[in-house]
């Protein structure tokens, strides 16, 4: 056996052993790939369905409480029948029925029948005398009353040919039979706006569906949809129905459209409420959609192994050959590396300029040049302005005018062809150059040079050259010098940036105009815009009315519960608020446990059935272990002419008096 023969066995066996090593590697990383795809895309799914079910639910509780308001709203007004029947008493009757639509968002139409279907009353004065006997919300109650349900019409094609549905309740009379109904038409605006708020992907779709299978809305609107009939044998709706279940989630073909879809469904009957019929919520998604994201990552982590499994195989070819190539490299990224955090830690305590000099210095001496200096770039790419030469330069070679000078590219010497082609430029024959032009008086002899040039968003924004090594630049030096470019430029944007950023935060301070605690206006943005809101209402003759409202003994709440407690309270009663009035009333914080209402286009009147709603909703309101309280609530109107501080003065004097007649009611002024 020959001493060669040995070597080549093993060197074989060696490598053998490298390439078992490295199939046994990536064997383990495709595992470890396929486990993580695999986990990744159960919860994909997973997380989707919980989303898609959220939403669900937000919409099924937005729709119930306004199930819930109307269910009140309608009772209130049965109780009320007594005083508003009768010829002479229609007129209130409807004034009633109009300030208590308009009160409650989502509610278009409100009136009242009698036995026969004939309108008595109703907040649309159009629709009073109409006999409504052939309609389903009338018919229903009518063949089976009952005067605890509250009846859920199917959807209709209204006179404005819009699906709309009625929430109903029967009349009952002195002995207990159908007297007639109270009933509200909803109002298609609102619930596009509840269906619209979850839309969280351009495939989502959002849709309120009746009962017995009739769809009321889709979000986003597709023609023929509204009005369909998804009870049908096999349909997503009628198994959702025969599982019993107020919960599910299927994928599969959707009858409605025909698309596969990944569909969540949530069926709407409280038994609070004692609906006759449910309302379903439908979410859906395309499931394609859903996991376009995973399958990108499964493509792009299939496609990452194969690459790692092709580089790595021509890895270990090359591995023992370019090791000492890699080490050295190394160094030299190492040495990279540590000038940049030099550069850094020297940019925290001095100027631009200085770090300019420090930087060009550093460059000079890793390149083994004598000469270097640095230009900005003007946005429109055709002029430059010199910011520094090197410290040696200043001292040994160039006496021309330096630091600020400014003058075209196109008068620049031949190093500005690298702003032209957008590379390193190096000419390490600069005497033979045909191109070159002349040296300005006091500039130092040109022998050889490496420019490069610093790009930031496609546009050259700095230039950083050294010249007159001792012996000819190369690739890895103008990979080097842009390297040291590069990060130079970093560092100054970055100081540039934080000062442009500290501009900006203090001007954001300036304008913020939001309470931070309760997320709504504070007094300094309700200053504002009460000043316009008076404007407006004076010019086109509209009523504006202003509520002001205070927390009873608010004080003992954070004395005995702790200011988190006190804090949680005025969260909360701003999230009630605000979920109640009208998009377009203003409430803001005005100090402490008190809170201002604008109402634009309300009289006291009106205003102070808004307060009474408010002060109901906030005294039945459970804020957590038990605790309760009460408001007192201010109310008046504007008077064209008087000054801000009168209106408010006013509306503050409502509310002493509401504090003083015993707190948790409202006053007006």
């Amino acid at each position: 056996m020959t001493p060669g023969s040995s070597v080549d066995r093993q060197l074989s066996q060696r490598t053998g052993q490298h390439w078992l090593a490295l199939i046994v590697a990536l064997a383990l990383i495709g595992s470890i790939i396929a486990y993580n795809l695999a986990t990744m895309r159960h919860r994909t799914i997973s997380q989707e369905n919980q989303r898609l079910m959220t939403q669900a639910r937000v919409i099924g509780q937005n729709i119930q409480r306004q199930l819930e308001a109307t269910s009140r709203a309608l009772k209130g007004v049965i109780s009320d029948l007594p005083g508003l029947q009768g010829s002479q008493n229609l007129a209130q009757a409807n004034k009633r029925l109009s300030v208590l639509a308009d009160a409650m968002p989502g509610i278009r139409t409100l009136f009242f029948t009698d036995t026969k279907g004939n309108i008595l009353a109703a907040n649309r004065p159009e629709l009073i005398g109409r006999n409504v006997a052939g309609r389903q919300y009338f018919s229903e109650p009518q063949q089976h009353p009952n005067p605890d349900t509250l009846y859920i019409s199917p959807p209709f094609k209204s006179v404005l040919n819009a699906y709309v549905f009625d929430i109903t309740r029967m009349i009952p009379g002195p002995d207990g039979r159908f007297a007639g109904i109270v009933t509200a038409g909803v109002d298609p605006d609102y619930f596009e706006v509840i269906l619209q708020s979850t839309l969280y992907a351009p495939d989502m779709w959002n849709t309120i569906n009746h009962g017995d299978g009739i769809r009321f809305m889709t979000m986003p609107y597709r023609e023929g949809q509204a009005g369909k009939n998804l009870a049908v044998p096999g349909s997503l709706f009628t198994r959702h129905k025969e599982s019993g279940q107020p919960e599910n989630i299927f994928t599969d073909t959707a009858y409605a459209t025909g698309e596969y879809r990944k569909v969540a469904l949530l069926t709407l009957q409280p038994k609070e409420l004692q609906m006759d019929k449910p309302l379903v919520v439908i979410i859906s998604r395309n499931p394609d959609a859903i996991m376009k994201n995973w399958k990108n990552e499964a493509i792009f982590q299939g496609l990452l192994f194969l690459m790692t499994c092709i580089g790595s195989s021509a890895a270990l070819s090359l591995l023992h050959r370019r090791q000492a190539l890699f080490e050295q490299k190394a160094q030299r990224a190492e040495a990279m590396v540590q000038i940049r955090y030099q550069l850094l830690e020297y940019a925290t305590m001095h100027t631009v300029d200085e770090l300019l000099q420090y930087a060009l210095d550093e460059v000079c001496r890793i390149s083994d040049s004598p000469v270097g200096f640095y230009h900005f770039v003007d946005p429109d790419q055709q002029a430059l302005t010199l910011q520094a030469w090197s410290t040696r330069t200043l001292q040994e070679f160039c006496k021309a005018e330096g630091h600020g000078m400014h003058y075209g590219v196109d008068q620049a010497g031949v190093w500005a062809e690298c702003v032209q082609t957008r590379a390193p430029a190096i000419h390490n024959d600069y005497a033979a150059l045909p191109n070159k032009k002349g040296l300005p008086p006091g500039h130092a002899p040109v022998i050889r040079e490496l420019v490069v040039p610093v790009i930031r968003d496609e546009r050259i924004v700095a230039v950083l050259g050294v010249g007159n090594k001792g012996n000819n630049y190369t690739t890895r030096d103008a990979e080097e010098v842009a390297y040291l470019a590069d990060v130079t430029w970093e560092i100054i944007d970055s100081r540039r940036a934080q000062q442009e950023l500290k501009h900006a935060n203090e001007l954001l301070a300036t304008e913020a105009r939001i309470d931070f605690l309760t997320g709504i206006y504070n007094r300094r943005m309700f200053d504002g815009l009460l000043v316009a809101e008076t404007a407006r209402a004076c010019r086109y003759n509209s009523p504006l009315s202003l509520i002001m409202l205070d927390l009873d003994h608010f004080k003992q709440i954070n004395d005995t519960q702790g200011h988190a407690a006190g804090d949680h309270v005025l969260q909360k009663v701003a999230e009630l608020i605000s979920g109640r009035i009208r998009s377009h009333d203003i409430f803001s914080r005005w100090g402490g446990e008190e809170f201002v209402i604008l109402t634009p286009k309300n009289d006291t009147a009106q205003a102070a059935v808004l307060a009474e709603i408010l002060r109901d909703m906030i005294e039945q309101y459970d804020f957590g272990n038990g605790l309760r309280l009460t408001c007192s609530f201010g109310v008046t109107r504007h008077i064209c002419g008087e000054p801000a501080e009168v209106f408010i003065e006013r509306a503050d004097t409502a509310l002493y008096q509401a504090k003083h007649n015993g707190r948790n009611r409202v006053e007006t002024a």
